[in-house]
């Protein structure tokens, strides 16, 4: 890496470049290159087109840019494969002859549709054939989020760290998850040179701290776990693990956990209310009953009294008419 950047540091100012370091799913699975994001939008064509591949020697090689994708497609296995490129090998791009043409757009303007791009490969540093890598895993910063287009890319760099170990598919799932909320790979940063099986156990770790926050419950969440949680993720942060926006939801948590301690006396005194509460609905509910009888009585004498009331008149009524009858 560091010979690419002087390569690239001797290039023309006038023409745009960057440098990519190989993985696997660009040299051994898939044959696709993921193109830094911001050099696609600042340089490359604004929709599909052809760009022109030529090595040291002059050779071009013609390839399929994917401008939704942001990366080389067809033709790119050819190019890989005809120089032999492995993984860890890194390759200066440099921009260096473009051709314009008029789109067929409603806002029809002129763009960019054939790049021709100089190709440097320095030398492999590859790890041992043999799989080992006595003297750790070398992260190198050049390793962004703009190489994982997919939850593919996560599994191949997942892969390409495991080292006699498996990791499952929901920790894949999660990780990748995670990694796109932050829009980073989150051990991109971590401590060069730290063991594969060091940089797999604090992936592991980190994936399981967030499972573990988003199952946490009120009923059910422990303030030691929230500890163990925090006291674990400033360690990987000390190491270069991105995980500052776990620390901060934890550390939210904690406050919470905290505020409900000191709210004990208000949940003995909500337990109580509620339990006022049920026995004042009981009474409620017998009070209401002994209002239905009352109402029941009243109806009932309502009837009665209107009953005695006709039975009044009409023997009043009675007495008048005989009173008052001819002799």
């Amino acid at each position: 890496m560091s010979r690419a950047k002087q390569i690239q540091a001797n290039l023309p100012v006038e023409h745009p470049s960057f440098v990519k370091r190989m993985l696997q799913s660009h040299v051994i699975r898939g044959f696709w290159l993921g193109l830094p994001k911001y050099f696609c939008e600042k340089h490359l064509p604004k929709s599909d087109a052809g760009i022109v591949v030529k090595d040291e020697n002059g050779e071009d090689h013609h390839t399929t840019y994917l401008e939704g994708k942001q990366g080389l497609s067809a033709g790119w296995r050819g190019f890989a494969i005809d120089h032999d490129l492995k993984v860890g090998d890194v390759v200066v791009f440099e921009l260096v002859k473009s051709n314009k043409f008029k789109a067929k757009q409603e806002n029809s303007e002129e763009v960019i549709t054939e790049e021709a791009m100089k190709v440097s490969t320095p030398s492999h540093e590859v790890p041992p054939s043999d799989g080992s890598i006595p003297y750790g895993i070398d992260l190198d910063s050049d390793i962004d989020f703009d190489d994982v287009t997919s939850f593919s890319n996560v599994n191949l760099i997942l892969d390409s760290l495991a080292t006699g170990c498996e990791f499952h598919d929901r920790l894949r799932s999660t990780y990748y998850e995670l990694c796109s909320s932050q829009k980073s790979l989150l051990h991109k940063n971590l401590l060069k040179h730290l063991q594969p099986t060091l940089v797999v156990g604090i992936i592991m770790e980190t994936v399981s701290i967030a499972e573990g926050i988003r199952a946490c419950k009120a009923q059910t969440s422990s303030r030691e776990d929230f500890l163990d949680w925090k006291k674990t993720l400033e360690s990987f942060e000390l190491l270069g693990m991105n995980v500052a926006f776990l620390l901060k939801r934890v550390n939210d948590l904690l406050s919470l956990a905290a505020r409900s301690t000191e709210s004990s006396e208000w949940q003995e005194k909500y337990k109580e209310l509620k339990q006022q509460r049920v026995c004042a609905g009981k009474k409620m509910k017998v009070l209401e009953l002994q209002l239905s009888n009352v109402k029941d009585v009243l109806q009932k004498a309502d009837v009665e009294v209107e009953e005695l009331e006709s039975s009044l008149k009409i023997s009043d009524k009675a007495l008048q008419e005989l009173a008052s009858a001819p002799w």
